[in-house]
């Protein structure tokens, strides 16, 4: 049986780049790196390899990865899904396009997305530079998640390794549908997440404002997170927080969060806010 085929679309780009430079360390990938704008050439020379064109590598691959912007999936993926072979497959890297209906599909191919949960400090890393991947791909073990769009599940199967090798080292794959994994993303890390610890870090800026020598603000704030993480997640078994950090969470709730935030897991809320994402010129909310 011959190598796997593999184009990564867009392999000069940001997430291109770290996509890439995994694939390219399988031996059993034949791997190409497709790029149309000069800086992205450049890039991929720039890194000892030959840049490819679409119309000349994708209609022979097996698996395309399709690393562009969110934003430019459903004019990219219109030209790119109508090169390709009958039964390849197809990987998107953010599911906001899928859920919104702008990835262009064909019938006769298979289409998935996949997303990196990029290393947890609950993951025990092997070395210090593993321990200080924060991305993930460099080193740094992680999980990610992934869907099937629509398909063939053989041809998913394989999705799904290409996946693994791409964001390695992988310590769990999760499958599910991708509207799930819309509401990990945006919704869980970056409409909640995100929002409070960029708070957060603002919150450091007013402490050191104040006076607070900045190191001890962020020792305090990070190491605090660590704990009170593990503690709300169930690490710590029946441990409960303090009375009086009670009292403050439920103060807080009046004082930083709005009192309906939880509307964010609306499924309507959800869908104006990926087309807000992908569209920030004509807002839906």
């Amino acid at each position: 049986m011959g190598k796997l085929k593999v184009a990564v679309i867009g392999a000069g780009g940001k997430m291109g780049v770290r996509t890439s430079t995994n694939l390219a360390k399988v031996s059993d990938y034949d791997l190409y790196l497709v790029e149309s704008g000069d800086k992205g050439l450049q890039s991929i020379k720039d890194r000892g390899f030959t840049p490819y064109k679409a119309e000349d590598i994708v209609p022979k691959v097996e698996v395309v990865v399709l690393a562009v912007p969110d934003t430019l999936i459903n004019v990219v993926s219109k030209d790119i899904v109508k090169l390709m072979s009958p039964g390849a497959g197809l990987l998107i890297l953010d599911p906001a396009a899928a859920v919104a209906k702008e990835l262009a599909l064909r019938d006769d191919c298979t289409f998935g997305v996949v997303h990196p949960c990029h290393p947890s400090y609950f993951i025990d890393q092997d070395s210090y530079e593993a321990r200080h991947d924060y991305f993930g791909g460099q080193g740094g073990k992680q999980d990610i998640v992934m869907a099937k769009i629509q398909g063939d599940d053989n041809r998913f199967a394989q999705l799904r390794t290409v996946a693994e090798k791409m964001f390695a080292p992988v310590v769990n794959s999760y499958v599910m549908d991708a509207r799930s994994i819309a509401f990990l993303e945006p919704t869980l890390v970056e409409l909640l997440g995100a929002t409070c610890l960029y708070a957060m870090a603002e919150t450091v800026k007013e402490a050191e404002r104040r006076g607070i020598q900045k190191e001890a603000a962020v020792s305090f704030l990070s190491g605090h997170i660590y704990n009170l993480t593990a503690n709300f997640l169930g690490f710590l078994g029946n441990t409960q927080v303090s009375d009086a950090c009670k009292v403050a969470i439920s103060l807080g709730n009046k004082l930083v969060l709005r009192d309906d935030w939880k509307k964010i897991w609306d499924d309507d809320i959800l869908d104006k806010v990926i087309a807000t994402m992908l569209h920030p010129n004509n807002p839906k909310i």
